[in-house]
């Protein structure tokens, strides 16, 4: 039997979400719902299926709803549907305080349906691999850097730091000791941040954010005994990147004239396979097929928690 869903929010990616769904096996996209006339009529055009004003009009038509409106509508949204029975994906950040997000979580589990955050990085092929690799780091540098300022409702820690902080939470499994955190401000809003968090286990991790950087890079660097893993994302594959230092007694051989000692490296190429459809499938799955989860709740809301904590206690350099 098909799945009955809906998109609420066709913006850049509520229309990716719907494309998605519209050829998934096993699901049918019934309508999306968007205030704005000409985000309705794109998409009654392009994917022909409804288009309503609100998305109160998804309901009794959909088991199952994408919410990629802006942060400030998704608990109001994300409530409703909760509560009227319906499986909800809730792209990232979850809501606008950490009480918003855990009365959500509340309702899921009291309602028995699936509450499933589009933390799209866990879906990175790269990412399940390094998963795998990383052993007592020393040290995590992540840095998401872009030019576009589309986002208009949230700083840039909720908008982009947020999927690193979630991935080191998911490598380090531990709750941070301490942090700080600067950035700088455009038009009342925090447009590029740097935090520095430490853990118990002595790991450092380092975060820069920006969406006022002229050139974009995503990457995230791991520092550990013996070795340094690095991943460089882009829009099509993910370079994992291995360099392993040399042996304790190193060989008299393997020493350049200048007195360096070379280092083994080793690049993989990993095809991303469009992380939205596994993120999406997997939610699919999670209805249809009763899968677990491939993370928790309580992942997700330890990685909101910090997110927030640290715009809250951004303060921007002055100029």
């Amino acid at each position: 039997m098909e799945l009955n869903v809906g998109v609420v929010g066709v913006g850049v990616m509520g229309t990716y979400h719907a494309q998605v769904y519209a050829g998934l096996p096993g699901v049918r996209l019934v309508g999306v719902a968007d205030p704005d006339p000409f985000r309705q009529a794109a998409i009654e055009q392009d994917l022909e299926v409804p288009a309503y004003p609100n998305p109160e009009d998804l309901l009794g038509k959909v088991q199952a709803v994408s919410i990629a409106s802006p942060t400030s509508f998704h608990y109001e949204q994300a409530r409703m549907f909760l509560e009227a029975g319906v499986h909800v994906l809730l792209e990232k950040p979850m809501t606008r305080t950490l009480r918003e997000a855990q009365d959500l979580v509340r309702v899921a589990e009291r309602r028995g349906v699936i509450l499933q955050v589009g933390h799209i990085v866990r879906f990175y092929r790269a990412v399940g691999d390094l998963m795998q690799m990383v052993r007592n780091p020393w040290v995590l540098e992540a840095r998401r850097m872009s030019n576009n300022r589309r986002i208009r409702d949230i700083g840039v820690v909720l908008d982009l730091m947020i999927h690193d902080l979630d991935l080191v939470l998911l490598l380090l499994r531990e709750k941070p000791l301490r942090y700080s955190v600067v950035g700088r401000q455009v038009d009342g809003l925090d447009e590029f941040a740097q935090a520095v968090v430490d853990f118990p286990s002595g790991a450092r991790a380092l975060f820069t954010a920006s969406r006022i950087s002229p050139q974009a890079e995503r990457s995230l660097t791991i520092t550990q005994p013996g070795e340094v893993l690095r991943l460089d994302f882009n829009s099509e594959y993910t370079e994992l990147s291995v360099h392993r230092s040399p042996p304790v007694h190193p060989d008299p051989d393997r020493t350049v004239p200048n007195g360096r000692t070379q280092v083994q490296t080793e690049r993989i190429a990993i095809h991303n396979e469009n992380p939205l459809r596994r993120q999406l499938k997997h939610f699919v799955d999670r209805i249809q097929k009763d899968e677990p989860p491939l993370v928790t709740l309580e992942d997700d809301l330890q990685a909101l928690e910090l997110a927030l904590e640290l715009s809250h206690a951004l303060q921007p350099v002055s100029v």
